[in-house]
């Protein structure tokens, strides 16, 4: 028996957890440079507010419904999504973190009896700890699971809810809501006569393994209760990414170097959370594809490092020589990116035969970046940092919107005052 736990609007409610003003007010929460919707309360989507609507298509009406509108603010996001997951974990160690707002449970070593209760429990514990609000659903399979959360928020609007006895749910899901189905597969499954999961469940699977391949062919046999998909408990991730648009089009190199390192030191922040080093680098620049008034450019470049490392000074002198491999002057750039690579355990890492840093050179890096650690843990992140990343950051995204990072920044504490 799997359960899935995924926090309701969680973007809107973590503005909620320091707004208890607002808690029957209209919330919606803006993607970068406050251009689209991304998370929106019940009462926005009764207000007919669409996930993914441009801001600016929906201004007038949230200012005439006094609907609260805040720019993303993904620091405070992060740390209550960390608080949420550690107290399911500590409840639950057969826990799989699947994204910032979701997490699967393996409940096979709980009654099946017991297994309602259980998730009552916990789903209350975390609104108590936290003041986040969970969805939980609970099914044989992680994708039986994955309905059950989606019926249980959009259909029932209950806390709680096991699909385990309740299968003709099925046929009030549409196919395109399946987890795992995207666009193109809906198209083709509706041209094929499926337009429910219970109908794509009733497929034989041997036409689905032939005419869609193995993905969809698990999809359904889970979605008939047998469990094809298994936890991930903490496997190596790949590759880590770090990217924004910029506040405006940006045309100076400097501006797009100090981009580039800052997007550097964001990767590297996450490669030391995880206790990782990397073995490549590549480094990205765009225009903007919608402004077709404008001369269009897209580049990448790639590097394999001689030695994994962490190395904060060194990535970012990589990322910068890659930056200077594909820029073009005269075109205005709207985003730019990293991603680190190749990544592996730091412990186990395999050094170039011929080109290995000496101990002492070893120690002095491991020295320097273990300071900066201990500063920005201490005193919040980027309080020390490379000057290649600029200081005024004129090129920074839009967030005007953005409220105080109350958890992360001692300068951001909210205040009480007793009357």
């Amino acid at each position: 028996m799997y359960a899935l736990i995924d926090c309701n609007s969680f973007y809107a409610s973590c503005e909620r957890v320091f707004r208890p003003d607002l808690r029957h007010t209209p919330i919606i929460v803006l993607s970068n440079n406050d251009g689209c919707v991304i998370a929106r309360t019940t009462e926005a989507k009764a207000l007919g507010i669409k996930m993914g609507v441009p801001y600016f298509e929906v201004k007038a009406l949230c200012k005439k419904c006094h609907v609260q509108v805040f720019s993303s603010n993904y620091t405070l996001y992060g740390d209550l999504s960390a608080r949420v997951m550690s107290i399911i974990q500590d409840v639950w160690p057969e826990t799989e973190v699947y994204s910032i707002d979701e997490a699967f449970l393996h409940l096979r070593t709980l009654p099946l009896g017991a297994v309602d209760v259980f998730c009552d429990e916990l789903q209350r514990k975390v609104l108590k700890d936290t003041g986040i609000p969970t969805s939980i659903g609970i099914g044989p399979t992680k994708t039986l699971a994955k309905i059950a959360s989606h019926v249980a928020k959009t259909k029932l609007n209950t806390a709680v809810f096991n699909v385990i006895s309740q299968l003709h749910w099925l046929s009030l899901i549409s196919v395109g809501d399946v987890w795992g189905v995207g666009r193109q597969w809906t198209k083709k499954l509706n041209a094929l006569g499926v337009y429910t999961a219970q109908d794509l469940a009733s497929l034989d699977i041997s036409l689905v393994k032939r005419r869609f391949g193995v993905g969809l062919q698990r999809t359904v046999m889970e979605l008939n209760g047998r469990a094809c998909l298994t936890l991930d408990l903490g496997e190596v991730k790949k590759t880590i990414m770090s990217s924004c648009s910029f506040g405006s089009l940006q045309t100076d190199e400097q501006y797009l170097s100090e981009g580039v390192s800052h997007h550097c030191a964001t990767a590297w922040a996450k490669l030391r959370k995880q206790n990782l080093v990397a073995q490549h680098l590549s480094v990205f620049v765009r225009s903007n594809p919608f402004r077709q008034d404008l001369e269009q450019y897209s580049s990448s470049f790639a590097l394999r490092l001689t030695n994994p490392t962490d190395d904060l000074r060194y990535l970012t002198r990589c990322a910068k020589f890659c930056l200077r491999k594909i820029v073009k002057p005269g075109i205005h750039y709207q985003k730019c990116g990293v991603m680190l690579g190749d990544l592996m355990s730091k412990e186990r890492r395999q050094m170039d035969l011929f080109h290995q840093p000496s101990y002492d050179e070893i120690a002095h890096t491991t020295a320097v970046m273990n300071t900066l650690d201990l500063i920005n843990n201490k005193y919040g992140a980027r309080t020390i940092r490379l000057a290649a990343e600029g200081f005024s950051k004129s090129w920074s995204m839009k967030n005007q919107l953005k409220t105080p990072s109350y958890t992360t920044q001692w300068s951001d504490l909210p205040t009480a005052y007793v009357r």
